[in-house]
């Protein structure tokens, strides 16, 4: 997985961490950095373990 940061190219107008490293995000227009910012969110993971694996066959199916 890529992540996408201002300082790579053709980075999309979005919320990111503040550059100067306080812990606020920081609007990124697509152009340049604005003065709006918010409080830090939590980030959220994609593909919790919780779930079965794709090794793990789920309970009822039928495996030939």
């Amino acid at each position: 997985m890529t992540l996408v940061t201002p300082t790579t190219t053709a980075a999309p107008a979005g919320w990111y961490r503040d550059p100067l490293g306080l812990p606020q995000l920081r609007w990124w227009n697509g152009m340049t950095w604005t003065n709006t910012i918010q409080e830090t969110r939590p980030e959220v993971h994609i593909g919790d373990t919780a779930f079965a694996s794709a090794s793990e066959p789920l309970v009822g199916t039928y495996v030939a």
